[in-house]
């Protein structure tokens, strides 16, 4: 009966043992999940940081592609040009309309003046139907 006891004990001390050594594991691999992540996260962290760096270095350049490409001295030469394009028009325009506003008065002052009295033969008929001679 004593070796069945000895048995039994040490079973139950295999059984302890067993049930440690798995306690040990699953700590071991829940710290190794926790280091995961923590890496992991800092992988994030280093590759947000690095897309910042190159956002920003991008957008460097494409202002500094934008400046030179619209100086205040091309922008001021584009507008003299243009200035001086658009008072010309309007010189032009000008003395066009002094050339021409004799002969537009004299027209408008005829056409206004020389009014024919005289009544078309469509008007007459009309004026006939309405009064009931035709």
């Amino acid at each position: 009966a004593g070796s069945v006891w000895a048995t039994c004990e040490t079973t139950a001390a295999m059984a302890t043992a067993g049930i440690q050594e798995l306690m040990s594991a699953e700590n071991r691999a829940s710290q190794i999940v926790s280091e995961a992540r923590a890496a992991r996260g800092e992988r994030m962290k280093e590759a947000k940081r690095e897309a910042a760096t190159v956002i920003t270095k991008i957008r460097a350049e494409k202002q500094a592609e934008f400046d030179a490409s619209s100086q205040a001295t091309n922008n001021e030469t584009e507008f003299a040009e243009l200035k001086a394009k658009s008072e010309g028009d309007i010189a032009d325009m000008t003395a066009l309309f002094n050339k021409n506003k004799g002969s537009v008065t004299n027209m408008l002052v005829k056409v206004v003046t020389d009014v024919d009295l005289e009544l078309s033969d469509t008007r007459k008929l009309a004026g006939k139907r309405a009064s009931g001679l035709a």
